[in-house]
């Protein structure tokens, strides 16, 4: 993957780099700042209620917007959906930067079309069922990307790796909830997984116009730091998640 960025644009990727932490910077501290009632927003290790909350309070405009207007949630489900398959072609053709920001775009529609459900009707079963058939689509759609974009290197294994991962942490809380357990513990369920490679690759890709011209090493070695944590913390969470069900389902056994 050779590196044909022009010699300007290390300052542009710097600038808009600085710009997207000092937006990002002044929006928390203006949250901070506020107080806030944390306590049914939840959160994990990864991204605790604060972060949760900051984002929520961020997508609140949207969700109103949507629910003024009534827009079904099915339609940005398929939003999600479109959304997704786009960032597999923007991943798959190099343009990392632009996926990323997609990626996070389809985790705000995912997030949005529950909240806007829950508002107009109070969600419904096939509304429920086809958010998740295409939360397993969007969700295998960025790593198909990846895996066309690193086709040609020892990444794409990476990449499989963390697909698979993801699959099984969504199959073993569907197969946990089909037999009457919880599957929902974990390190990285989904919405880490679209924070941490949807921003993976942003700032990936700007590190790599930044220090391309001048970086002798691997490209894009960020990106596969990224790439490789996932493939291995997504599949320390499906484990997590199989010796949960394993034990709670053996209490069930004994009850």
């Amino acid at each position: 993957m050779p590196y044909h960025n022009p010699i300007f644009e290390p300052a542009f990727a710097l600038i808009l780099l600085a710009l997207i932490a000092a937006i990002a910077s002044i929006s928390i501290s203006a949250y901070v700042r506020r107080p806030h009632d944390l306590s049914n927003v939840g959160g994990s290790a990864v991204l605790g209620p604060g972060i949760r909350g900051w984002y929520f309070e961020n997508l609140l405009p949207f969700e109103e917007l949507c629910v003024r207007w009534r827009v079904a949630p099915a339609f940005l489900s398929y939003g999600q959906l479109v959304g997704s398959l786009l960032v597999a072609y923007c991943y798959a053709d190099g343009l990392l930067f632009t996926g990323g920001w997609l990626l996070l775009f389809c985790g705000s529609l995912d997030i949005i079309d529950g909240r806007v459900a829950r508002r107009l009707d109070g969600g419904s079963a096939r509304g429920a069922f086809l958010d998740s058939v295409i939360d397993r689509y969007a969700d295998s759609l960025a790593y198909l990307g990846l895996a066309a974009f690193f086709r040609a290197s020892w990444v794409l294994w990476a990449v499989l790796f963390a697909l698979v991962g993801g699959l099984m942490v969504s199959y073993a809380r569907a197969r946990a909830e089909g037999l009457g357990a919880q599957g929902r513990v974990g390190l990285l369920q989904r919405p880490e997984r679209y924070v941490i490679l949807g921003f993976g690759t942003i700032f990936g890709a700007l590190c790599e116009h930044i220090t391309g011209p001048w970086w002798s090493g691997d490209h894009y070695s960020l990106v596969i730091v990224v790439i490789v944590s996932l493939a291995v913390l997504v599949n320390v969470t499906a484990l997590q998640r199989v010796v949960s069900v394993w034990q709670a389902l053996g209490d069930h056994g004994r009850g």
